[in-house]
């Protein structure tokens, strides 16, 4: 059995210059998941999801670029008015060649900060989200999405890619993205490969290349090697509320997602609430409810359903947990805890924000 991979119209290519290497192989660390949540794997297909979609940084970007927008227009528009239509300005103020350059580079940089700040809301709130990653093992393909279209490519083709980048709001830390990228044959021995149809497998880890590394020897594992060359797993819920608020939603950052399952057995279910991330909480209230509305209301891309892996038809040789009742209602109990404080959180926080706002407009 196959399938068509160039059904539909492919996603843009990725950029691979400037801050980005070629994962070298073999890779000496041990195979882990990461951050990455994992909701199957068998020998019919791996479907790994590290790309949640409540991120803190991501939500506080939105929220610059919502009142990026907002404001632009009106301060673009008072600066025009009080410079070409005021006539005690025009008086009194010597107009040079200098001072018009100025103001139309002010103005041009003006309109194109609203478009460009309309087009990172369109790629982070409108866009559909990415879709879980489907490593198919039967059919050697991985199937995913990019830019808000699905995508196949075959295992034999692609190549691990390590992705830079700085995030400055926290002290220019350094952050790093694992995508899988399909090589291309026809360049030179040598020459480094500037674009390739591929996609992300996670999204930033601030705390080093190793992890990243790891994920994708665990990828390449079950891909290539024996089921028992990797580490036990245990498997996540694919969806529903417990998914959206312990793996996806605006909480998960703060917590390792592998691990929180076992902290939540150790402490019946009642979740670590950090008083520092509460803090944040309220005073970035606006930015954490963007990550609720990302998390509530974002579509994921839908996959073409003749790319979906069938049902396993033999026994699983891999060494997988499944999600027990008991964990299931420690699940639970624990979303409803995250939902509630942070329901107190967010709306003492937004009432600070409306104070603050009043203070300073009125």
């Amino acid at each position: 059995m196959s399938v068509n991979q160039k059904k539909g119209k492919r996603p843009p290519p990725l950029k691979l210059t400037g801050l980005c290497d070629e994962v070298e192989l073999p890779v000496k660390d041990a195979p882990n998941v990461g951050s990455g949540v994992i909701t199957r794997m068998d020998s019919e297909a791996l479907i790994f999801d590290g790309q949640p979609q409540g991120s803190f940084m991501v939500g506080l970007g939105l929220l610059s670029q919502i009142i990026g927008v907002i404001f632009l227009p009106y301060m673009l528009f008072f600066a025009i008015q009080r410079f070409f239509f005021s006539e005690v300005e025009s008086l009194t103020m010597p107009v040079g060649g200098g001072l018009w350059f100025f103001v139309l580079l002010c103005i041009i940089l003006s309109v194109g900060g609203v478009f460009f700040g309309i087009y990172l809301i369109y790629l982070g709130m409108i866009l559909p989200a990415p879709s879980p990653v489907i490593f198919s093992r039967r059919l050697g393909l991985v199937i995913g999405s990019h830019k808000g279209r699905p995508i196949a490519l075959e295992w034999k083709k692609v190549k691990p890619i390590l992705l830079h980048g700085v995030m400055l709001a926290a002290g220019a830390q350094r952050q790093y993205y694992l995508a899988l990228v399909e090589r291309d044959d026809n360049l030179p021995k040598g020459q480094k490969q500037k674009t390739g149809y591929g996609l992300m497998v996670s999204t930033g880890h601030t705390w080093g290349w190793a992890n990243c590394h790891a994920m994708w020897e665990f990828i390449r594992r079950y891909m290539e090697d024996k089921p028992e060359s990797l580490p036990a797993v245990e498997l996540s819920p694919p969806a529903g509320f417990e998914a959206k608020m312990l793996d996806e939603g605006p909480y998960w950052e703060f917590h390792e997602r592998q691990g929180l399952i076992a902290d939540l057995r150790n402490r019946n279910g009642l979740p670590k609430f950090n008083h520092w991330v509460s803090f944040m909480m309220v005073i970035f209230a606006p930015a954490f409810l963007i990550n609720v509305f990302r998390m509530l209301f974002r579509r994921r891309v839908k996959l073409p359903r003749e790319w979906l892996p069938a049902a396993p038809s033999e026994p699983n040789p891999y060494h997988v947990l499944p999600a027990q009742p008991r964990d299931l209602a420690i699940r639970t109990k624990a979303a409803r805890y995250i939902a509630l404080w942070m329901a107190v959180c967010l709306g003492f926080g937004m009432l600070f924000w409306i104070w603050l706002v009043r203070l300073i407009a009125f």
